[in-house]
């Protein structure tokens, strides 16, 4: 055999092993894969909440005698003042006399009570405007930086706040110790057959009527609620081990109330004390009242409505951001399937902040990087893969 022929038979034979191999290598697999890219992300506590007026008033009988049919409806407007109700009075025993003095001083001692809330509040908010005027100068200099600023106007804006709610209790014991006052008098002097007036403590609206029609009253029974109208409050029981990541101040995203925008709100509180609640499965959950304010509009929302609330803990502006789909566990840590030269190769990644849909990628890719979606369980490191025609 001559040297021609022998170097024909070898490239024939390295020709079909090649052939060979291509007929039998498996296939690549086909993947969905999506781009590491870098971006806004946002971390969220979800929960359904519902709307109601900050400052409630209850109407209640100052005296026993016979209610007269009331005409207001729910949704009626009131003014401070005006008489919502009339009672006829029965003859009454001179042992409520004695029952009428002790409310009255149970009403000023809520007066009084209310009264050292007001300057104690007035006091924090002296303070708090004496921090924000020092953080403002300081931030002028770059001796503190915004982070400190920004909380310093917090708090300054949750102490006017919390002055503003209480100066509306206060405003209420006022009413309630007029109220006690009247129904004493009004015991001891009035003539029998003289009705009492039961007048609206604020401008609001009717929110129920809890007796509308004529009967018998007593003393004490309630008989109208009215609400604030301007102070509209959302309220939402966050899972107390999602409630410790809300903290006063945080903006929050209403939606799902009806209208075709999210509206703007911030959390004012989280109150301080829990409570046992038994979820639609029959599992007791420890569950805490966050109170969130409208930012502007209300979206023209009243008291009861439902809503759901976005609490945003955490927001970066340039994170490099993964989809939480193409994150898996892989031993203690996580790891994702990186696309490179037609193959997948498992790559370690080290996470931080997440969302539902995207997470934030600390360590272990780079912007631009190509990674599988959904890998299966059977995409082993090194496999060939095949990238689907994106939608």
């Amino acid at each position: 055999m001559t040297r021609r022929s022998r170097v024909i038979l070898v490239v024939v034979g390295l020709l079909t092993a090649g052939g060979l191999v291509l007929i039998f290598r498996p296939s690549p697999v086909s993947v969905q894969t999506a781009t590491v890219h870098r971006g806004t992300l946002q971390e969220i506590t979800e929960e359904e909440g519902k709307t109601r007026m900050h400052d409630h008033f209850i109407l209640a009988a100052t005296v026993s005698g016979k209610l007269r049919r009331i005409d207001l409806h729910a949704g009626d407007a009131v003014r401070t003042g005006e008489t919502v109700a009339w009672i006829d009075p029965a003859p009454i025993d001179p042992r409520q006399n004695a029952v009428f003095e002790a409310r009255l001083r149970a009403t000023r001692a809520t007066k009084q009570q209310a009264d050292a809330v007001a300057e104690r509040t007035q006091t924090n908010l002296l303070q708090a405007e004496k921090d924000l005027a020092r953080a403002r100068a300081l931030g002028e200099h770059g001796i503190i930086s915004k982070e400190s600023l920004d909380r310093a106007v917090t708090l300054y804006n949750s102490a006017r706040q919390e002055l503003q709610a209480a100066q509306s209790s206060l405003q209420a014991a006022t009413f309630q110790v007029e109220e006690a006052q009247s129904a004493l008098l009004v015991s001891r002097d009035r003539p029998s057959d003289l009705p009492t007036p039961l007048r609206s403590p604020a401008n609001g609206r009717v929110l129920r009527l809890i007796e509308q029609s004529e009967r018998v009253v007593g003393p004490g029974t309630p008989i109208l609620e009215i609400g604030y109208t301007p102070r509209l409050e959302i309220v939402v029981d966050f899972l107390t081990r999602d409630a410790v990541r809300v903290k006063p101040g945080m903006p929050a995203l209403i939606t799902d109330w009806g209208g075709d925008s999210p509206l703007r709100a911030r959390v004012r509180m989280v109150e301080p004390s829990g409570f046992t609640k038994v979820s639609s499965l029959g599992i007791e959950e420890q569950r805490v009242n966050v109170i969130c304010d409208f930012e502007g509009n209300t979206g023209g929302l009243e008291d009861g409505y439902h809503v759901q609330v976005q609490v945003i803990t955490w927001e970066g502006a340039n994170a490099l951001l993964v989809p939480s789909s193409a994150v898996f566990r892989s031993g203690n840590g996580w790891a994702v399937f990186k696309v490179s030269n037609g193959a997948a190769h498992k790559t370690a990644v080290s996470v931080g902040h997440r969302s539902d849909e995207q997470w934030e990628a600390l360590e272990g890719l780079n912007a631009g990087d190509e990674i599988v979606v959904h890998p299966s369980t059977e995409l082993k490191d090194g496999d060939r893969v095949k990238a689907m025609e994106r939608r």
